[in-house]
């Protein structure tokens, strides 16, 4: 099929198939190509990976029911006009091929996909129709590491949720920092598979030490945990955030000003979190013992046909 292509950076995709969403569109970014296309027609939106400055392959085909213009207000309160879409999904596809004509990108070889059929071949987990906002990793025992990935379903705003059971399979360890992982896959891909999860392991886990090294560098307790897909829940994190909270009221209380209270408890609760967890002043060392012992994170690679298992144990979208 030959189709224009939209990019969009936020990671939002309708659901597949007749679900639709209401979305605003900069006119040059994306409300020209829309007017241009007009109701009725079809494009396929892909998501614009930031990080790579990429167009992913996969992505869904919208038909494009409603146009409207709409003026809104930006942060200084001046008025700019916007276009308002309602895009409807058609269907999982991807192109094979693109070609750029002005300021749009089409291709000639666009294919529709049926991933749900393809999942004992290609494992994958689709985030098109919601929006994942978090998860938690359950401990049992080894055979019982539930995972739950929670989120909105973004045509009725209701919450939706999906749960996988990783014991026997992976370490709590593995299976929290995949809990992540699969989260910022949904977010940046739009789909989760065994490539893109390890991509995000590994840019989920190096944000996570770049924030065990910046807190202890610059006694900041308050970026422990904190990544560009959110903030990560665990031990180390929430001692932080306790032992942080109660030691600036109590300089607040002893009569110290704001400032001089907030860097007392930064200080105390720094050296408080050393000393629980056991961390070692040694450079390199430390990050890669608040990771695994502070954090109960993993990022050991494991094998793809592990990746392939994990994802197959979800299912392919919230509302199955």
């Amino acid at each position: 099929m030959h189709m224009l292509i939209m990019p969009v950076a936020n990671g939002i995709l309708p659901r597949p198939l007749g679900g639709t969403i209401t979305g605003m569109f900069i006119i040059e970014s994306g409300g020209q190509l829309l007017m241009d296309a007009g109701i009725g027609r079809d494009i396929l939106i892909c998501p614009w990976i930031v990080d790579q400055q990429g167009l992913y392959p996969v992505g869904v085909i919208v038909r494009i029911m409603n146009i409207w213009n709409q003026t809104v207000a930006d942060g200084t309160g001046a008025e700019i006009p916007v276009i308002m879409a309602k895009l409807e999904g058609r269907g999982h596809a991807r192109w094979h091929t693109m070609r750029t004509s002005g300021n749009y990108i089409y291709s000639s070889d666009v294919e529709h996909i049926n991933l749900k059929k393809m999942r004992k071949e290609y494992p994958a987990i689709s985030g098109a129709g919601w929006s994942a906002q978090g998860g938690y990793t359950k401990f049992r025992d080894k055979s019982d590491i539930p995972v739950t990935i929670y989120g909105t379903d973004l045509e009725t705003g209701r919450e939706v949720s999906m749960t996988a059971n990783l014991g026997g399979l992976v370490e709590l360890e593995q299976a929290h920092t995949i809990e992540h992982s699969v989260i910022r896959a949904l977010n940046t891909y739009g789909l989760c598979t065994p490539r893109t999860l390890v991509e995000s392991m590994s840019r989920e886990t190096d944000e996570l030490k770049k924030s065990v090294e910046f807190s202890i560098k610059h006694t900041m307790p308050e970026v422990l945990g904190l990544t560009a897909s959110g903030a990560c829940g665990n031990p180390m994190t929430n001692l932080a955030q306790f032992y942080l909270a109660q030691e600036f009221v109590s300089n607040i209380e002893a009569g110290k000003s704001l400032n001089e209270s907030l860097d007392k408890a930064r200080r105390a609760t720094m050296s408080q979190l050393t000393e629980d967890i056991g961390l070692t002043m040694q450079q390199g060392v430390r990050v890669l013992q608040g990771l695994k012992k502070g954090m109960a994170h993993d990022d050991t690679l494991l094998k793809i046909e592990t990746y392939k298992r994990v994802i197959s144990r979800f299912p392919f979208e919230p509302w199955e």
